[in-house]
């Protein structure tokens, strides 16, 4: 009985390991680029040729960051792009630990 239930069970921890290493791989090396970052400090953002400038004062938080869409970079910098959620006019950039709000410009 035992050796029934071996098999079908390391297959299922594979298939487990496989789907994590799949979805870290998406939102790290793998992720889409959607734009990039320059100025000083970061504050131009651009995705899709639409640009934003970093503002402090915005009427949300990175808290409220919804879907990833992908990756801008600066160099070799890599910015994770998050939508707001009910706001189209804002996105959010994190780089390591810190990130900052965008608002497009008109």
């Amino acid at each position: 009985m035992k050796k029934k239930l071996l098999f079908p069970c390391i297959i299922g921890i594979m298939l487990v390991l496989l789907g994590g290493g799949l979805f870290l791989y998406w939102q790290t090396l793998g992720a889409p680029v959607v734009g990039t970052i320059h100025g000083p400090e970061w504050n131009v953002l651009t995705v899709d040729g639409v640009s934003y400038e970093r503002t402090d004062s915005a009427p949300v938080h990175g808290t409220d960051k919804g879907k990833f869409l992908g990756i801008a970079t600066s160099g070799d910098t890599r910015f994770r792009i998050y939508e707001i959620p009910g706001y189209d006019s804002y996105l959010y950039g994190q780089w390591d630990w810190e990130g900052f709000m965008y608002e497009r410009v008109p």
